[in-house]
């Protein structure tokens, strides 16, 4: 805290002390002598940003930017973070972060309304940019004109398939939006349980139970939690697995884990987990690897905690936290949830790893998300939006949210992994200090971000109509354990409706 009102003291006496840009009262005004290079900047998050010599960075001060984002750890950080960037540029940020499903409603309306209200937006590729990228503004421009900031390797410096799914729609031609976050399903488990009880579980059941390696398939995740339940007592965990079968868009991506673990997908067409498609042809919901998923997903169900049918993600979270789930999949934003040292009852007891193996691979379910400029703002606010942006999704700033006590949300860009204490992490993980506990996880979410571990879910323009199939459908099977075969047949049906345009 001290280093951040230091730097922000040393901003403010900068900017009042530019000759020729001050006021009788000290306000820094418009101007190219207010312009200032990022040089100027030592030691705050502006100071290796991309800024030409004549860029007036306090040309926007006085105006407001609204940022609509899902509530989570980036956003959370960058709320914080707003000072400095308003200290600098007199750009004042209003981010408003709600939750998954109220996010997608508000910037569906204001699209649709076409009203710009929120000129900065979090896009998330399955329901924002599949269906409105058209109202997205196209970010090109911005990019390659040298008399706006530049994002330094823009889009080079981002990982391939991150961009892919965040940025662009149908082709790699137009960006959308920026890579912003970085989330992925990955497991948590108590590795205090595992420790205590590995050598009696080898001993009963002739295998090793270490997550994260090979042998570590659903099939035995399953014995795993059931085992749990009958033999560790409910003083230490009341439950071996929970899930996020809520109704929701959790239980789709629960699911879609062990679909791709088992070699299977929804749609076979071309492109249609990256870049994306209007629509979907080739339905592949019928095949085998489906309903053997399904099968699979119906058994980890069966020794899960039984209320865990109306969790999400955020439910399943908070119980994990409150000690009463040894493993569960989730996002690994929630990392500094559960290690919250005051509030989580099993802080510095969690191990992290891929997700289970089916019989094809580990499948680790990629939900990042892009910054965008709605294409309804002014001129004025895109300009400021985008500034914002380029300093948002800089590394400096990446880092920085990496390395927050309550962060650790993994950057999206290439560079920010030369830094050496990431480097110092991913070579040496079991000497991470206290102080750098907002690292522990990053080893799982790398290994889940390998072409081999990686599930990119279908990006189509209907997916809300497909979702709410899926989700409905995944959810009635665990309540009513219906046949699989059924299942997957009963959802053939409605997507082929979908598919007709009925």
């Amino acid at each position: 805290m001290y280093k951040r009102i230091l730097a922000f003291m040393m901003i403010c006496i900068f900017l009042t002390g530019c000759s020729g840009s001050v006021t009788e009262n000290n306000a820094v005004v418009p101007g190219k002598a207010a312009g200032v290079s990022s040089k100027s900047f030592k030691g705050t998050s502006f100071e290796n940003l991309e800024l030409s010599e004549d860029y007036d960075i306090r040309q926007f001060e006085g105006m407001t930017l609204n940022f609509i984002v899902e509530n989570n750890l980036y956003a959370s950080i960058l709320s914080h973070e707003n000072e400095e960037f308003s200290a600098v540029t007199g750009i004042n940020i209003k981010i408003k972060p709600v939750d998954f499903d109220t996010l997608v409603q508000k910037v569906n309306l204001d699209f649709i309304a076409q009203a710009g209200k929120y000129q900065l937006v979090y896009v998330d590729p399955y329901q924002t940019l599949n269906r409105f990228y058209g109202y997205l503004e196209i970010l090109n421009p911005y990019g390659s004109n040298p008399e706006l900031p530049q994002i330094k390797g823009l889009t080079e410096d981002f990982f391939e398939n991150q961009t892919a799914v965040c940025s662009y729609f149908e082709e790699d031609k137009n960006i959308y939006a920026v890579p912003f976050d970085s989330t992925t399903m990955i497991l948590y488990y108590r590795k205090d349980v595992f420790d205590k009880y590995r050598d009696r579980f080898f001993k009963e059941m002739g295998y090793d139970w270490t997550p994260g390696t090979s042998g570590f398939t659903w099939e035995r995740y399953s014995e795993i939690a059931r085992w749990i339940d009958e033999n560790v007592p409910n003083e230490l965990v009341k439950y071996g697995s929970g899930l996020m079968a809520q109704e929701h868009n959790s239980i789709f991506c629960e699911f879609s884990n062990i679909l791709a673990a088992y070699g299977g997908d929804y749609f076979f067409d071309e492109k249609i987990n990256t870049l994306g498609l209007k629509a979907f042809n080739n339905i592949h919901v019928l095949d085998g690897d489906f309903i053997q998923a399904l099968d699979m997903y119906k058994k980890v169900a069966s020794v899960s905690a039984p209320q865990s049918v109306n969790w999400n993600w955020t439910d399943l979270a908070r119980v994990f936290r409150n000690g009463e789930v040894a493993m569960m999949a989730n996002w690994d934003e929630n990392y500094t949830y559960v290690e919250d040292q005051v509030h989580s009852k099993v802080a510095g007891k969690v191990g992290y790893s891929i997700l289970p193996y089916g019989d094809v691979r580990s499948a680790n379910i990629y939900g990042g998300s892009g910054i965008g400029i709605n294409k309804y703002s002014t001129e004025a606010e895109k300009q400021a939006a985008w500034l914002y942006i380029v300093w948002a999704t800089s590394k400096d700033m990446q880092l920085r949210v990496l390395k927050h006590p309550e962060g650790g949300s993994l950057p999206t860009r290439k560079s920010a992994y030369g830094d050496s204490l990431i480097k110092a992490q991913i070579n040496n993980p079991e000497l991470v200090s206290d102080e750098q506990v907002a690292l522990k996880h990053m080893n799982a979410v790398l290994e889940a971000w390998k072409p081999q571990n990686i599930y990119l879910r279908p990006k189509i323009s209907n997916f809300y109509e497909v979702e709410k199939v899926l989700n409905s459908s995944l959810h009635q099977m665990i309540e009513d354990n219906s046949e699989s075969s059924e299942v997957a047949q009963k959802i053939y049906e409605q997507l082929e409706q979908i598919r007709a345009g009925e």
